[in-house]
């Protein structure tokens, strides 16, 4: 179980990153 549970996360904080990613990108592109 925790390890469908570090599984979850692992893709929550890769989607978070990508997101953080894409909004840095922009943010510097909008500049």
């Amino acid at each position: 179980e925790w390890r469908a549970v570090a599984t979850r996360y692992e893709k929550t904080a890769a989607s978070f990153l990508g997101v953080l990613c894409l909004a840095a990108t922009a943010d510097w592109l909008r500049r």
